[in-house]
């Protein structure tokens, strides 16, 4: 995988970092082409479809009223008022599966859904319609009108006629299209397997005991929410400590593991005991970058752990939600066959001034975007309040006022 890929590593190994960019897309080059599975329609929620979604049968299935009215044939007898008068022959309900003829001059009472009788032209409404004895009386305006209230078999979709494009994230109406078509399972891009675990002495797993100098791990649940967000699957191996023996141990059962994607957090600084980038390459990992022209997140890695793609995060939470967002996200998208996985990046107006200590690198913030008068408005979350995109701060420039413009960038899985 040459080309800008191969360019941005020869660049990232004589400078020591490489844009965020030209990370992702080195990540994206490597990813693997997605597997398929057929699911049961009940369990493909939010899986990728691929192009073998067709329909079994054609939608409707047969010549159906959208009314609940009268099925007429030609033109009836002549009625006092200019009116027709057409000859009642029985009533056909939905769910009715028997063939019925309708000759010229007969009328059929019809239910919403019910099978048109062989010949019928025309439903009339039974607002636009009344019935004298065995008679229905229509007027000429009812006969002429442009309605029909027919759905004739196929309208929608014929058979073996693709129902959704493929890359598309199933909901609840791609099912429901799915259903109607006569499909009780659809073939789905498999989702990618991620093998996930914290660094650090000082971690404890949320249900452990705390001691003096230790903390609760945050990244753990962070990172298998986010894993499962992009429809990845998500396997925790816990936290382990900055301890050389323990984290070769590790590293060789998730090399011998089925997953696709590795990720650890901490340990990847020039610290004492930041350890990974001294025994992943012990282990065989090549790494293709030690760090990012980006904060946070700036002390990073990329590489490739046997068959799978390896990813050193920094410890803290915000940064290592941000370089999930940018790169992991998109990687995740793309191995389920996801037409659009790049972030969506837009223009938005600040709502709040803002200053950065310094501004060397392109600098990220959580953000909260909102549309207000035809404008995308951003600012900073508020207390408790969630970000749902990314402030990105240009390198040199390290003040911006309320109403500047300035670049976001949305991560969402769909």
């Amino acid at each position: 995988m040459l080309g800008l890929a191969g360019f941005s590593f020869d660049l990232s190994i004589r400078r020591g970092y490489m844009k965020l960019d030209e990370a992702l897309d080195l990540i994206l080059g490597h990813a693997p082409a997605p597997g398929r599975q057929m699911v049961p329609l009940e369990d493909s929620f939010g899986r990728i479809c691929t192009e073998n979604n067709l329909s079994r049968q054609p939608l409707p299935g047969y010549d159906q009223s959208t009314r609940d009215g009268y099925a007429i044939c030609g033109t009836g007898k002549a009625a006092e008022g200019g009116r027709q008068a057409f000859t009642i022959e029985g009533e056909i309900q939905a769910g009715f599966c028997h063939k019925v003829e309708i000759e010229p001059g007969q009328a059929y009472r019809i239910m919403t859904g019910g099978l048109l009788p062989v010949g019928a032209e025309r439903v009339i409404a039974q607002e636009d319609c009344r019935v004298s004895g065995t008679e229905l009386i229509v007027d000429g305006i009812s006969l002429a009108g442009p309605s029909r209230f027919i759905r004739r078999r196929g309208s929608e979709h014929l058979a073996r006629e693709l129902l959704v494009e493929p890359g598309t994230r199933l909901n609840e109406y791609h099912l429901s299209l799915l259903a109607a078509a006569g499909n009780s399972s659809v073939e789905v891009f498999q989702r990618p397997r991620v093998a996930f675990f914290c660094s650090g002495s000082e971690l404890v797993m949320s249900e452990g005991k705390l001691k003096n100098g230790q903390k609760y791990s945050s990244n753990h649940l962070l990172l298998k929410n986010l894993v499962n967000k992009f429809g990845g699957r998500a396997e925790g191996y816990g936290v382990i400590a900055d301890d050389r023996t323990a984290i070769r141990k590790l590293l060789a059962t998730i090399k011998r593991s089925a997953a696709d994607i590795v990720i650890s957090t901490g340990g990847v600084g020039p610290g004492k005991y930041d350890l990974f980038g001294e025994l992943l390459p012990q282990e065989g990992t090549q790494i293709l970058y030690r760090s990012l022209q980006v904060r946070p997140g700036r002390s990073t890695l990329f590489g490739l752990l046997g068959d799978k793609l390896y990813f050193g995060l920094p410890g803290p939470p915000s940064a290592v939600r941000i370089l999930f967002l940018e790169l992991l996200g998109p990687l995740l998208k793309k191995m389920q066959g996801m037409r659009l996985f790049y972030n969506q990046r837009l223009t938005a107006f600040l709502e709040h001034a803002v200053a950065l200590k310094s501004a060397d690198v392109l600098c990220f913030k959580d953000g909260r975007y909102r549309l207000e008068a035809g404008r995308v408005m951003v600012g900073y979350p508020v207390k408790n309040e969630a970000p749902n995109c990314s402030i990105m701060m240009l390198p040199d420039r390290v003040s911006y006022e309320p109403e500047d413009q300035i670049t976001i960038s949305l991560a969402e899985p769909d």
